[in-house]
């Protein structure tokens, strides 16, 4: 004959609840996906039936209960051993693990714990909130850094709840943990996706936690998550970051080395040494005017100083080679020019900050036929970006393929296009 124990139920109510969200545990943030949150898993838990003890394990639990409330952790221990030699049938058997959790969760005894939920989620009482019950575990076990177990504690609660976000963050880090890289990636980039939902956002630091496990893991889908970041958050530090990850994920070339430090000045994430590359890049590819430019906005911003001897060196240089260069430019584009031709002469009016010109010229680039239409593109999109036409802009980066790609999305991002 069963009974139902009032004041051990009591404790039992919410101890299935109290771990911190698994995501919480790692830094992800608050979740963003209603169908996931834990709260709203709470609220499915709570309406689950509650346990009957039997009349033959009441006094043992009760005397479980009376250690648990004097918080003396040999007496519980004692006595966990006495209530489950003294259980009957299912109900008993999860109230003893509800009770003895109760305490490893105040006491902060993760081995406890761990003890106690896998008790519970294996008596077979059917009002146990298995999937909740799987989070707590997985957390638990990575707590004491016992990552296999973990993994399969999340594995467990995402095949009861395929959706959950706290064990997809979870299962995520035991997978980072140990040494799954690609697997890690994939599930936080599915967490992400579960979060961005109806014009919902995940929080930015499964962006971050995503491209800190790409990048360490050498992924190729750090490039992607860096411009998803910037997307989604676009801020001075996902600018710096994600620019780094391009900039570092493959060796550029001084070309693309000058189109990325135009791109860095355009969102204003320009670094003392981004500053003295900058200069000498432009100088040497025979730019010297967007050199002197650039360095002189350097140093009215305090970014730089005139008076080091690098930067002085390379502003003393600029400022020769600029003498009467832009009068010797071309009004108009040549019709027996070539398109590099057309090009470089487009890359000095831009670096003079004349857009209008430095579009005319970039056009009749892609006029001809042996030119280089995908560097073209990218110029114009940033001449017209420049010029603030963005949907030119956007419309021109758009067309951008082959190893300018990557870049000109990055670009498209600048002017509030999606890449």
């Amino acid at each position: 004959m069963k009974s139902t124990m009032t004041a051990v139920a009591a404790l039992m109510i919410g101890a299935a609840f109290a771990a911190p969200p698994a995501a919480a545990q790692s830094g992800y943030g608050p979740q963003g996906a209603p169908q996931t949150s834990a709260q709203s898993n709470q609220e499915a838990d709570s309406n689950l039936p509650q346990p009957k003890t039997s009349r033959e394990a009441q006094k043992a639990l009760v005397a479980l209960q009376a250690a648990v409330k004097a918080n003396n952790g040999a007496d519980v221990v004692a006595k966990v051993a006495e209530a489950n030699a003294a259980a009957k049938t299912v109900d008993d058997r999860y109230m003893v693990g509800a009770l003895q959790y109760k305490y490893a969760a105040a006491a902060k005894d993760d081995t406890m714990r761990a003890q106690a939920i896998e008790q519970m989620a294996a008596s077979g009482f059917k009002g146990a909130p298995m999937a909740t019950l799987y989070v707590d575990l997985g957390a638990t076990y990575t707590r004491l850094k016992q990552d296999q177990r973990a993994s399969e504690a999340y594995q467990h609660a995402l095949q009861l709840r395929p959706n959950d976000v706290e064990a997809t963050a979870g299962l995520a880090e035991s997978k980072a943990a140990q040494g799954q890289a690609a697997e890690a990636l994939a599930l936080l980039q599915k967490g992400i996706a579960l979060q961005s939902t109806g014009g919902a956002k995940a929080p930015e630091s499964w962006y971050k936690r995503a491209l800190q496990i790409a990048w360490k893991g050498k992924l190729p889908q750090a490039v992607q998550i860096s411009r998803d970041w910037v997307a989604t958050y676009p801020s001075n530090d996902s600018w710096v970051n994600a620019l780094v990850i391009y900039q570092n994920v493959g060796s550029l070339d001084d070309a693309h080395a000058l189109d990325l430090m135009r791109l860095k000045r355009s969102v204003k994430v320009l670094t003392a040494g981004d500053y003295f590359n900058y200069g000498d890049i432009a100088v040497r590819k025979g730019f010297p005017g967007e050199a002197k430019a650039i360095l002189e906005q350097g140093f009215a911003a305090n970014a730089i100083k005139k008076s080091d001897p690098s930067f002085s060196q390379l502003y003393t240089l600029a400022s020769q080679r600029s003498n009467g260069d832009r009068a010797s430019l071309p009004a108009a584009p040549s019709a027996t020019a070539s398109a590099h031709q057309l090009l470089v002469v487009g890359d000095a009016y831009y670096g003079y900050g004349d857009f209008a010109k430095a579009t005319e010229f970039y056009k009749a680039a892609l006029a001809k036929s042996d030119g280089d239409a995908n560097a073209a593109n990218l110029h114009l999109g940033m001449a017209l970006a420049g010029a603030g036409d963005k949907a030119g802009a956007a419309a021109a980066f758009a067309k951008v393929g082959g190893d300018y790609a990557d870049l000109a999305k990055y670009w498209l991002l600048s002017v509030g296009a999606n890449a």
